[in-house]
């Protein structure tokens, strides 16, 4: 990769656009930057280093920081990079995050960063921050880490790498050559090898809770207990069994014992259910002997009772037949009841239709009255929709007209004085254009003049005496022309004309948009008074004003009644203000009188004026207008309102006719029905009088309540005779069922004999006790064997699970500790700083080959070979001193010696990663700063080492400010930097 040329723009401390022509200082060979400290050296290579990749060299920077504080708010901030790789050309344009002025309004706003990446075969470019930087790894080969450490030997960098202990240098040698997978590759086998200890560890916890989990019949293996391993399942296994063989002994002899209990306690609880049985029959016995004495008196009172009520139940039956015939009876009440109610809803109907009568007279009389109402109405609005269309269509003519001036006061207030003013402007270019013209015509004319003059002295200059003049033929040449000191040479005078004739190109553009603007303004003021002439010429304004009187007439007359009287009062006095024609006619004569005067019109045209009052006469007109369309607005409201009413009238006159007809039909139905109903009446009463006559009582009401009073007295001798009939024969079933109960019990007594209850609950309470307790240590024993059991399967499994535990854990360690370089006993060397090693070694051995020229073979670095077991080492770091044959630390080197160590490791491992990558090619390198501890003697070596990095096609920029490097190295670009305005570049070749 070589830059061919860079254009930084206020980025860093250049202030303005800075452009670097890198192909000035050739193909090849070393060249020197130069300038003060913070002059902006370094940012050269930051610029290549953002355009390629978006960020700076240095971690230390950030591109938003990249704006430069001396440039303009409007100069933008990127960096431009012509670069060619095996033989193409690209091209890079990047900008930074920064704050710059907003296109609209006031304040700022965010550039965002950008870029955007040319190929020189024509594909499209690519844009976007992210894309252009991984076309850019892609093309060159190299990441933005990978580059910084070969093209740029940096501030600060060249130390850090000789003096670094194992650590750090095996941070740097892992970010340069991507050994991280060695490291994550023995965090993994750490991690696992944590993981089978962690699962070792567990299910060593898990088998040690299950071993103390084992029950146990005494102290003595109790103790036992404590000392089982969980790895040795046949101790575990054994112990186990020996509990389980006595459980089982234990477990025979508790169960028979059980059993024997069960049968005792059986027959001990048939002897206390029998005794219990008996106990309740014999209390039983003397209960009911007690009641049979009771009942016996209690019986004899039912039976005298019973006699008693069997007379009165005698009246019953003749009841029985009152009620009947009296039931029969009811009917007729029914029917009377029926009939007086008849009579009561016929002389509701008779008095409704009377009262019905009278509404349709006085219905029928409002129809009639209001239909003829209508009718006239309907009369006087036939014309309305006539009138309402006339009025309409000047409306129309109104708004016409009134768009028309509005058109015209538009052109005369915003059109033709934004085309007056555009005129003026160009009038005005011109004029400047014009004025340059002459200014530069003249500056041609003067060279061309000096020029013509000075031909003969360039002639003079070159005559002898005696040789004929080329103009004359003359051979004396008595006074020769003089050429005077300041001549201009013939591409002065041609650049002259040619500045001239574009000049007089840009004074004739000028000339012609003016003439056309011109042009333009002349035709927009005639087409302005070509349409106020024929707004006067329209003439219609007497018409709307006939119009208007019609309208009043109408509503004067009462041509329009009743419901559109309100609205339409309001626009007679709207109507009224139109008395003001005189002053619409003044205005227009005075617009007239204007446009007669053609000297005022030429004059005013030739001004690019409009005559003075037109304006003023045609916004009186507009506002004339706006009035007529008001007024004329108005009685279209309110001919609307009268025409809707009309359509209303139409509407509503059918359906009066038809209310007055139904009305008629009405009154005759009514009078027929009323005679109906007189009838019906008359015969309902004569029925009324007949059954009043065939029944006992006056009403239906007395005759249910005897009925009822007969009932009551029925309901309360039977219900007597049928609860003392009952009362007897339960007494009597009572007394039986005693007597029956006495003698069955007696009976069963009389077989068994009698025992003490107390005595057989005392015993059998001694027998479940001694039942329960023989349970609970049956149960312990099951428990035991059973608990014990599932433990020893669990453990026997533990220990397999164990076993093969233990030997993954103990190989994985093995190989973790190896890979970490934390094997006891051994040197501290992980597996990343064994691979970084052999990229170390070939480092130093490249590193030696300049550092034995600039020490001129005084020094010789070399890698330190002892393993330290304490800390982490392999790649600690000697010199060799050929002098006087010993090997020391390089922390012992002086300040020039470690500069030269440093660079030539850092040149080294540039040189390895360049390798490393492979089919890269980067023509361009640069080494920043370091040459000011070196002597002279030291400062040549330094240098003749770096020129051999030059060898080829390469070319080396050197960073420094040391003066005795200006005076060895020709090609210079120096950096100076002025208070205020920032930094500039200048390109030395000489």
């Amino acid at each position: 990769m070589r830059p061919l040329n860079l254009t930084i723009s206020a980025f860093g401390p250049y202030k303005d656009e800075t452009f670097i022509d890198f192909t000035k200082l050739g193909e090849k060979g070393m060249y020197l930057i130069t300038g003060d400290t913070g002059a902006g050296k370094t940012t050269i290579f930051d610029a290549i280093c953002f355009a390629l990749y978006g960020e700076p060299s240095g971690s230390s920077r950030d591109p938003r920081m990249f704006r430069c504080k001396y440039s303009d708010a409007k100069v933008p901030t990127y960096v431009e990079l012509l670069f060619s790789y095996h033989g193409k050309e690209y091209r890079i344009r990047r900008n930074p995050e920064y704050e710059r002025p907003a296109l609209r309004g006031g304040g700022t706003t965010t550039q965002k960063a950008d870029a955007l990446l040319e190929f020189p075969d024509g594909r499209e470019a690519v844009t976007k921050t992210s894309e252009v930087t991984k076309e850019v790894e892609k093309i060159i080969g190299l990441s933005k880490d990978q580059f910084t450490q070969i093209a740029m030997i940096a501030q600060g960098d060249f130390m850090k790498l000789l003096l670094s202990d194992t650590t750090e240098r095996s941070k740097i040698f892992r970010q340069i050559f991507m050994t991280g997978r060695y490291q994550r590759l023995q965090e993994i086998l750490k991690k696992e090898a944590n993981k089978a200890e962690d699962d070792y560890k567990l299910k060593s916890a898990i088998a040690t809770e299950k071993i103390a989990q084992i029950q146990v019949r005494s102290e003595d293996q109790e103790e036992q207990k404590r000392f089982l391993e969980c790895s040795k399942t046949d101790e575990i296994e054994a112990f186990i069994d020996d509990i389980d063989k006595e459980d089982k002994e234990d477990l025979k002899l508790f169960s028979k014992k059980e059993s024997e209990l069960r049968k005792s306690l059986a027959d001990l609880n048939r002897s206390i259910g029998v005794a219990t049985e008996r106990k309740k029959s014999e209390d039983l016995l003397n209960k009911n002997k007690a009641a049979l004495e009771k009942a016996k008196p209690e019986y004899e009172s039912a039976k005298e009772d019973l006699k008693n009520k069997a007379k009165d139940y005698k009246k019953s039956e003749p009841l029985a037949i009152m009620i009947s015939s009296e039931k029969e009876n009811l009917s007729s009440y029914d029917k009377l009841d029926e009939t007086q109610n008849s009579i009561l809803e016929a002389e509701k109907k008779l008095s409704a239709l009377k009262k019905s009568k009278e509404e349709l007279v006085n219905k029928a009389a409002e129809l009639e009255k209001e239909y003829a109402a209508k009718k006239k109405d309907q009369q006087k609005l036939k014309d309305v929709p006539a009138r309402k269309i006339k009025a309409e269509e000047e409306l129309g003519k109104i708004k016409n007209k009134g768009k028309d001036v509005q058109d015209i006061v538009v052109a005369i207030k915003n059109e033709y004085p934004k085309e007056k003013e555009e005129l003026l402007d160009l009038q005005k270019e011109y004029q400047d254009q014009a004025k340059k013209y002459e200014l530069i015509q003249r500056e041609y004319e003067s060279k061309n003049r000096l020029f013509l003059d000075a031909q003969a002295g360039i002639l003079a200059e070159g005559l002898s005496e005696g040789e004929p003049c080329p103009v004359c033929g003359s051979t004396v040449h008595p006074h020769l022309a003089v050429l005077k000191q300041e001549v201009p040479l013939q591409k002065d005078v041609d650049d002259a004309m040619n500045r001239a004739e574009k000049q007089r190109a840009l004074m004739q553009k000028a000339v012609s948009r003016a003439s056309a603007k011109k042009a333009e303004v002349n035709k927009l003021f005639d087409t302005i008074i070509d349409d106020i002439k024929s707004y006067i010429n329209k003439g219609f304004i007497e018409d709307i004003e006939d119009e208007h009187k019609d309208n009043i007439e109408a509503i004067d007359n009462g041509d329009i009644s009743r419901s559109e009287d309100k609205s339409i009062a309001s626009d007679k006095g709207d109507v009224s203000r139109h008395e003001d024609k005189a002053d619409i006619s003044s205005n227009i004569s005075n617009i007239a009188a204007i446009l007669s005067d053609e000297e005022e019109l030429r004059s005013s045209k030739e001004k690019y004026e409009i005559p003075e009052g037109l304006s003023d006469s045609l916004g009186l007109e507009f506002d004339s207008l706006k009035k007529d369309l008001k007024d004329v607005t108005a009685v279209i409201k309110s001919l609307k309102e009268a025409s809707d009413l009309l359509e209303s009238l139409t509407a509503e006159i059918p359906a009066f006719e038809k209310s007055i007809k139904e009305v008629s039909q009405m009154q005759n139905e009514n009078a027929l029905s009323s005679k109906e109903l007189e009838t019906t009446i008359t015969g309902l009463k004569v029925r009324e009088k007949e059954l009043k006559k065939s029944l006992t009582y006056e009403s239906k009401e007395k005759a249910l309540e005897h009925i009822k009073k007969l009932e009551l007295e029925k309901e309360a001798i039977d219900k007597a005779y049928k609860d003392a009939d009952a009362k007897a024969r339960d007494c009597e079933k009572k007394v039986q069922d005693l007597t029956g109960q006495i003698a069955a019990l007696s009976k069963n007594l009389a077989k068994g004999k009698s025992e003490n209850l107390e005595e057989l609950e005392e015993r059998r309470s001694d027998l479940n006790k001694e039942y329960t307790d023989n349970n609970k240590l049956l149960s312990l024993v099951k428990n035991r064997i059973d608990n014990n059991k599932e433990l020893k399967t669990k453990l026997l499994s533990l220990g397999t699970e164990l076993e093969t535990l233990e030997h993954e854990f103990t190989y994985k360690k093995i190989i973790s500790q190896t890979a970490n370089g934390n094997l006891s006993g051994k040197a501290k060397i992980m597996l990343e700083t064994y691979i970084q090693r052999s990229f170390f070694d070939r480092i130093i051995n490249r590193a030696n080959v300049r550092f034995m020229t600039m020490s001129g073979g005084h020094y010789e670095l070399v890698r330190r070979d002892e393993d330290n077991i304490k800390s982490q080492s392999g790649l600690e770091l000697d010199v060799i001193d050929h002098y006087n044959g010993g090997t020391r630390s390089v922390r012992t080197l002086s300040g020039g010696e470690s500069f030269m160590a440093s660079l030539s490791l850092a040149l080294g491992l540039s040189d390895e990663i360049q390798r490393s990558a492979g089919g890269i090619q980067l023509d361009t390198m640069f080494v920043d700063e370091g040459f000011g501890s070196l002597d002279d003697a030291t400062l040549d070596q330094a240098i003749s080492s770096l020129a051999s990095l030059s060898e080829g096609n390469r070319l080396v920029g050197i960073i420094s400010h040391v003066g005795e490097l200006k005076e060895r190295i020709d090609k210079q670009l120096v950096v100076t930097v002025t208070q205020g305005k920032g930094s500039f570049i200048e390109c030395r070749t000489e």
